[in-house]
């Protein structure tokens, strides 16, 4: 059977051991053919996912022999470049991708050789920062498995892409796009489960919890565990499995058992898994950090990021700086905080530039050509046929699968275009219009009602006097960008017009609602941007947050639930700005007309009709006296009756 490599983590804590190195070709394991040292390849790479540290010695141990057959080097150089990479000793691998490469130059060497050996060398290249030969490698192993119709290198290829978008471009979007292909072909292949689903599964799974989708993460952790319980020494990928639902639980509020997950899953890191380890001292550190106690959140953060400097893990590294900036920002330490966004900026911006990324992006378009796993799957589902079937049957099945592919595609592209008429050109969020049709279709009912939050930058007519417009621009992508980061994979986010972003969320409380109010304005409050090179500014901005229906139990009335909002985001305003305020509609207030209880919201709430909140005490008076409106007949009598 052909091999299958695992791909490395693409974005921090997607992990890579490679499956290519712990399964020989078929005809390394003839009988009286080095059996012994086969067996002890497969367990080296079988203990990579428990004891990477005697996965390390047996690799020494087999190397160190004089002489050894191709397929058995090559499994035993790819086991120890992993091991050491496990044990964050990226230095000790240096010269280990040349070695692979030249074994599978030899004579006796065999095509599945050449593949794991070119797949492994192309995972060492890449942490080593070689992204280019990294590239032509995968490049290579791509068109020999769409020559060939091989499926498992297909996946292999598939695999490697999603890797290296992870590591280059840090996009977790672009590796789940790969990663879901090579699960869709995996899962054609009708075989009992084995550790490459396994990988599959978490590294999907990974995939979505980076992009905050943490409902999908879950399904797919569940799955990769399931697939886990039913194998043998897989307690790393479990113990990872663990931390990461342990964030899902963090993010969900949900502190006690977030650290119970956590520190289950640290006992076992600490002396069998360096990189797990890093990533889970930093979701301890964000523990800490959510219950304010910053000091201890920093303690936690400095150390995860000193092993993961030490370990020249790089992700972990561009990771940590994030949890550091956190931690110094709630202690008040601002230089300490602009530093470590300078270093996350840097690093960010020495992500894979020039003749990189277009090598990426002519592999991923060769890749969305010629790997399409509804076409790879009806074209094996029709060779299991063909045996029973004539040959007219499969060609019109053939014709029926590829219009089918066609006319998906044409479907796509119609929504991509339509799509695009209904976004704002200049933050990419949806437009105005495009948020009230989809509030629109929204149904709220019961108690639990839908939040709307009007967001106003502070001062920007300043700052676009200041900047500049192209200045102005980048602070509302900006803006736009830390809104997209902050808020639920199911809420909505608009650009409302001007300087203001709509924020939706349904089916949520009134306290959850305000939560989700104070999140955003600190985020915003801790954002830097580079409105030119090297002077970052900072922001500020206002929020009214109302609900739909203003009154629960009533029909819904957008344009209600905005004037609410609006009203509140005015008081905001009008307390000093950097605020957010809160008025949310009662039971009681249903029968009452709008214009009272928003002309004044302070008599609407000892009425019972609202109830009133913000992040400090708010101007709720009326924003100016009403003028007085005397009564005819008083009129009458003071001026005396007319002729």
């Amino acid at each position: 059977m052909n091999c299958l490599s695992r791909v490395r983590r693409s974005l921090p804590a997607l992990l890579c051991v490679a499956l290519a190195v712990s399964t020989l070709p078929a005809q390394a394991q003839r009988p009286g053919d080095g059996r012994p040292l086969i067996a002890q390849v497969e367990q080296c790479n079988a203990l990579l996912a428990s004891t990477p540290e005697t996965s390390l010695q047996i690799a020494t141990a087999l190397l160190a022999r004089p002489t050894l057959p191709t397929s058995v080097e090559i499994g035993a150089i790819g086991c120890l470049g992993m091991a050491l990479r496990s044990q964050g000793r990226l230095a000790q691998t240096e010269g280990l991708p040349e070695r692979l490469l030249a074994a599978a130059a030899r004579a006796d060497a065999s095509a599945e050789d050449t593949q794991r050996a070119r797949a492994l060398a192309a995972h060492l290249l890449l942490w080593r920062g070689d992204q280019a030969q990294a590239l032509e490698l995968t490049r290579t192993l791509l068109d020999d498995a769409v020559r060939t119709r091989d499926v498992h290198g297909q996946i292999s290829a598939l695999m490697q892409i999603a890797m290296i978008r992870g590591d280059a471009m840090g996009d977790a979007q672009g590796a789940l796009t790969y990663l879901q292909k090579a699960a869709a072909l995996s899962e054609h292949l009708r075989r009992p489960p084995n550790p490459g689903d396994l990988l599959i599964h978490y590294n999907v799974g990974y995939a979505l919890l980076s992009m905050q989708r943490y409902e999908e993460a879950q399904t797919a952790f569940d799955r990769a565990a399931a697939i886990g319980a039913r194998l043998n020494g897989q307690e790393l990928l479990m113990h990872r499995i663990g931390s990461h639902r342990a964030e899902i639980q963090r993010v969900r509020g949900e502190l006690d058992r977030a650290q119970k997950g956590l520190d289950q899953a640290l006992a076992w890191q600490t002396t069998q898994d360096a990189q797990g380890r890093i990533i889970t001292l930093q979701r301890l550190a964000r523990v800490a950090l959510d219950r304010g106690q910053a000091a201890e959140g920093l303690a936690l953060a400095e150390q995860a990021q000193a092993l993961a400097d030490s370990g020249h893990f790089t992700d972990e590294i561009r990771h940590g700086l994030d949890v550091l900036g956190d931690a110094y920002t709630l202690l008040g330490l601002r230089q300490q905080a602009l530093q470590v966004a300078r270093q996350a900026r840097d690093l960010d911006q020495a992500r894979s530039k020039g003749d990189t990324l277009n090598r990426l992006a002519r592999l991923q378009a060769s890749a969305e050509r010629h790997i399409a796993p509804a076409e790879v799957n009806a074209e094996q589902d029709l060779g299991r046929v063909r045996v029973v079937r004539n040959s007219a049957v499969a060609a019109l099945l053939a014709v029926l699968a590829i219009a089918a592919v066609l006319i998906l595609r044409l479907r796509r592209q119609r929504h991509e275009l339509a799509a695009l008429s209904r976004t704002d050109a200049v933050t990419g969020l949806p437009s105005r219009h495009e948020a009230e049709r989809l509030l629109g279709d929204a149904r709220p009912s019961g108690q639990r009602r839908s939040a709307l939050l009007l967001l106003e930058i502070d001062d920007f007519q300043a700052l676009n006097d200041r900047h500049g417009q192209a200045g102005g621009d980048a602070v509302l992508r900006a803006v736009a960008r830390c809104l997209r980061s902050a808020v639920d994979r199911g809420d909505l986010v608009a650009r409302w017009g001007g300087t203001r972003f709509l924020i939706a969320r349904h089916d949520t409380s009134e306290a959850a609602a305000q939560a989700l109010a104070n999140h955003l304005r600190t985020r915003i409050e801790h954002l830097l941007v580079d409105t030119r090179p090297g002077q970052p500014i900072t922001l500020s901005a206002s929020l009214g947050l109302a609900p739909l229906p203003l009154f629960a139990d009533q029909p819904a009335h957008l344009d209600d639930s905005l004037r609410a909002a609006d009203r509140a985001l005015q008081s905001a305003r009008r307390s000093g700005r950097n605020a957010w305020a809160s008025l949310w509609g009662a039971a009681t207030g249903s029968e009452v007309d709008l214009y009272s209880v928003l002309h004044d919201p302070t008599e609407a709430q000892v009425l019972g009709w609202v109830t009133l909140a913000g992040s400090r005490p708010l101007p709720w008076t009326p924003p100016r006296p009403e003028p007085a409106r005397p009564h005819p007949a008083t009129t009458e009598a003071a001026t005396g009756p007319r002729d």
